[in-house]
């Protein structure tokens, strides 16, 4: 009996250590592949701040679109894609990637709103683009564009936010106590204390599981080719196996440092400029909030505004993705209104 039970023990622990083991060894290929198969598909690089940020243009037009990834984006580029494609006989378009994000650098320095906006500002101004621009940002996007055209409201004619983050939100969580400030001085020990997570998900590689690639919504899209479709996830992979210690996922940490500065903007005045809100079903934020309660507080945002206009889509959060057909006409009828 004493014999048996040893060897469910010994079972009950040598099974999993097998599991990820060989897990990570699956990782490991994976990873090894996914490195060769990423190339500089598109866009060019300028120089910001002493590194290589990847900015794409596209098309000609009176307008320029400026579009903003949301957070975590593996490449901006060709998550727009669907959308922009619709759009570049019309308008100028510009797609921003981010440090940390696509084709561009890693970045070591700050990355609060403030500093994401001012290095937007200097790789469109290496490009010689000149605003005034429609900025369209998706998700935590919208949060910049706000910043933006609060700061800088010469620059930005309008907003059109895809599913789009307001500062409002934060007061709105369902535990909005829980957002507790991280000073840019504790950045290093809030990475520091999720090593065992990082090892875990990332080197051993359980983020494979959490995140398959059905999970990442441009990979359905037909207006990806399949090269196109297979470097978006290879930038996906290789995007999150990087750690905490990584650009977009430092930029994740000071988010609840900017939450000090954005706080102001619950209860100010919202920038008055033409605002187009295309909105999801709100399933994305369930975690966070209800989902009736996403689409009222871009309602309520919306009704702060002299030309604001809110269109309810039935679809997930990725609207540009999902819904690119209506989208695009949304944002035609806007413009040609401004």
């Amino acid at each position: 009996m004493k014999k048996k039970l040893i060897s469910i023990l010994t079972c009950i622990v040598l099974i999993p250590i097998i599991l990820l083991t060989v897990l990570c060894i699956y990782h490991q290929i994976r990873l090894n592949k996914e490195a060769g198969i990423i190339t500089h598909m598109a866009g060019q690089y300028v120089e910001v701040d002493g590194h290589n940020m990847n900015v794409y243009t596209e098309g000609e037009g009176d307008e320029t679109l400026v579009f903003l990834a949301g957070f975590g984006t593996p490449s901006p580029i060709l998550d727009f894609k669907p959308l922009y494609s619709r759009l570049s006989d019309d308008y100028r378009i510009v797609v921003i990637e981010k440090f940390g994000y696509g084709y561009s650098d890693e970045y070591e320095g700050d990355r609060s709103v403030d500093t994401l906006v001012d290095q937007d500002r200097q790789a469109l101004e290496e490009l010689s683009i000149e605003g005034p621009f429609i900025l369209v940002p998706h998700s935590a996007g919208g949060i910049e564009a706000i910043w933006w055209a609060e700061h800088y409201p010469d620059e930005v004619k309008a907003i059109v936010g895809l599913d789009s983050n307001v500062p409002s939100q934060y007061a709105n969580y369902r535990t909005p106590q829980d957002l507790n400030t991280v000073e840019p001085q504790d950045i290093d020990e809030c990475i520091s204390s999720m090593a065992v997570n990082d090892f875990f998900m990332y080197k051993i590689g359980l983020f494979r599981l959490m995140m398959p690639p059905s999970s990442m919504p441009a990979l359905v899209s037909e207006d990806l080719s399949a090269d196109e479709r297979e470097q978006y996830s290879a930038l996906g992979y290789t995007m999150y196996c990087r750690g905490s210690g990584s650009t977009f996922m430092r930029e994740s940490i000071m988010t609840d440092h900017s939450l000090e500065c954005l706080q102001e903007y619950v209860n100010t005045p919202v920038p008055d400029i033409p605002t187009l809100f295309i909105v999801s079903d709100g399933s994305a934020m369930e975690q966070l909030m209800e989902p009736e309660t996403w689409r009222k507080i871009h309602e309520d945002y919306i009704d702060e505004i002299t030309n604001g206009v809110i269109i309810n889509l039935e679809c997930g959060h990725y609207v540009h993705v999902e819904k690119p057909d209506e989208v695009a006409s949304a944002i035609v009828d806007f413009v040609d209104s401004l």
